[in-house]
């Protein structure tokens, strides 16, 4: 399965969402009001966004010898993403996800199969990987084997999307190899060693980024909206204003939605735009992957047209 657009190596987890009123203090119970359970893991949501956009995508990662694993590699396939780079090991990866009702969250995970993932896998996927026009990286595998796809790939024409989510150093070498760095606030500041409270602030802290990787750097600021930063310039793109009610994987979503309208040929502020679009109508929607808008919903708005 040469010649695919997009291949996404990283996680794929099992997540169960708690939707809550708050969090529970400490020494505290506190009782949850419902379970949401299905797909996850930030690889695996940017694959599925990707395929659910009708882009050639192919999945790199490991899951567990269990039926979490059974699912995901299930989920991905029904969304058009190509799985037969995914291997079985261990137990699958978890995430446990509180959701509070402004559709805010916080999620913890169990590493699992991501862990597992090893230089050897990665060797043998690479005739995919070097062939693919969009290579899509994140943090939940380890730090050595994203430094090593990196390394295998810096040099062939394909381009690099880093999101550097968990936050994590990045030695310079990797970073300067990287087409498109992708960070939220809190990453950004951990990178940065600045505050990102403004819209203000946002764009100084991207100039500083973009001057580390290849080409660009895209700011995430949740319900504000984007700052992308390149070499030349540097502008920011406001938040679609919706009714928030799960904010869980809206960033990857925009990652999908933003290498596929690169892929057909949108202009970086166009780019911003519809990404912002599909991530506004992610958090308009209880779930994780599922809830991912498809080629077919984006075509009824008129903001995706490229005219």
């Amino acid at each position: 399965m040469n010649n695919q657009q997009v291949v996404v190596i990283g996680s794929l987890n099992y997540d169960l969402l708690l939707k809550q009123k708050r969090l529970p203090q400490k020494g505290e119970t506190f009782m949850a009001d419902s379970l949401i359970q299905g797909p996850g893991g930030k690889g695996a949501n940017q694959a599925v966004q990707c395929a659910k956009l009708g882009l050639s995508t192919s999945m790199i990662g490991k899951v567990g010898e269990d039926r979490f694993g059974e699912a995901l590699i299930g989920s991905l396939q029904a969304s058009g993403t190509n799985v037969d780079f995914i291997n079985k090991k261990g137990t699958t990866g978890m995430g446990i996800v509180n959701v509070l009702p402004d559709g805010d969250y916080h999620s913890t995970l169990l590493r699992g199969a991501n862990y597992l993932i090893t230089k050897e896998d990665i060797d043998r996927s690479l005739d995919v990987i070097t062939s693919c026009q969009y290579i899509l990286l994140q943090q939940e595998i380890p730090s050595e084997i994203v430094d090593y796809i990196i390394e295998k790939t810096k040099d062939v024409e394909c381009q690099i999307v880093l999101n550097n989510a968990p936050a994590r150093e990045i030695n310079d070498t990797s970073l300067s190899a990287i087409n498109i760095l992708v960070v939220n606030e809190t990453e950004a500041e951990f990178m940065s060693g600045s505050q990102v409270d403004s819209i203000k602030t946002a764009h100084k802290v991207a100039e500083l980024l973009v001057s580390k990787v290849k080409d660009i750097v895209i700011l995430t600021l949740g319900s504000l909206g984007v700052v992308i930063a390149t070499k030349k310039e540097t502008f920011y793109t406001p938040a679609n204003k919706v009714d928030a009610i799960d904010a869980t994987g809206a960033g990857d979503s925009f990652i999908g939605a933003f290498v596929f309208c690169l892929l057909e040929g949108y202009s970086l502020k166009k780019a911003a735009e519809v990404a912002t679009l599909v991530s506004s109508m992610t958090v308009s929607r209880s779930g994780g992957s599922e809830s991912f808008p498809t080629l077919a919903e984006l075509n009824e708005h008129a903001l995706f047209q490229k005219s």
